[in-house]
């Protein structure tokens, strides 16, 4: 039997105004932090490596490797909230226990939080957008079409985030989910390289991660305004988003009733 402390409500969106009225007191200065480090990847890697990478598919490689950017960024933005910052709410600021007895549920907490990862997910692909569209490398006005695409994977890698937040001992632990989850999605999910001419293993691999089909979406509608096979890797991130949203509830919720 489901236990109703683990079905969210409509109060979660409590959750995710609190978050919200804590970052309006830092939100300026990590803009202009986040935007300046955005422009140095592009130009680091799009213009700077980008001279010996001769163009791929009829596109320069800044083109490519922008929309790439633009959900890697949104990764590590979700993961870092829902990794070090749910942690610190779980268990040092004790932030979970206060929502508790506020009263909110555990499903009311977890939907809130990952609310909030979609939202900060968000806020980081619209600033590396600004910095594609500065540089000429918005190719369709469909782009503005990756944002709920976005916000999915906000979704997504917060609720992987959460999973491990609610297994942790301590800080120490994210090493591995960074290393054994986030890493190899952020080099293999075709963000900075094409699998094509690649093993078939390293292709097959690629086709199994997530992040692989949202940059397959995110690429498509920024350069081309279309995507082949959309429904199928739509499909794959909802499919994924719902069943780690599951887990992180019950990951949460073990370690609040532990």
């Amino acid at each position: 039997m489901i236990n109703p402390d683990l079905i969210p409500s409509s109060r979660a969106r409590r959750v995710w105004v609190r978050h919200v009225m804590q970052y309006r007191t830092f939100f300026l200065a990590e803009w202009a932090g986040n935007f300046g480090e955005h422009a140095l990847y592009l130009v680091a890697f799009g213009y700077g490596l980008g001279r010996l990478v001769p163009s791929i598919g009829g596109i320069s490689y800044a083109q490519f490797i922008g929309p790439g950017l633009v959900v890697s960024i949104a990764m590590w933005t979700s993961t870092f909230e829902s990794t070090y910052g749910a942690y610190n709410r779980m268990r040092i600021q004790k932030t979970y226990e206060a929502m508790l007895s506020a009263p909110l549920s555990v499903g009311d907490i977890v939907l809130g939080d990952l609310m909030w990862c979609g939202t900060r997910a968000i806020i980081g692909a619209t600033l590396m957008m600004i910095v594609l569209a500065l540089f000429g490398l918005i190719g369709s006005p469909w782009a503005l079409a990756v944002l709920p695409i976005v916000f999915l994977e906000g979704l997504m890698f917060g609720s992987l985030g959460l999973i491990s937040a609610g297994l942790a001992p301590s800080f120490s632990f994210f090493s591995f989910h960074f290393s054994l989850i986030v890493m190899p999605m952020f080099f293999f999910a075709e963000t900075f390289f094409p699998l094509k001419g690649l093993p078939d293993w390293m292709r097959a691999f690629s086709q199994m991660l997530p992040l692989t089909h949202a940059v397959k979406i995110v690429r498509g509608l920024i350069i081309y305004g279309h995507v082949d096979a959309f429904f199928w890797h739509l499909f794959v991130l909802i499919a994924c988003t719902l069943v780690f949203m599951a887990c992180a509830t019950v990951s949460v919720n073990r370690r609040m009733t532990s």
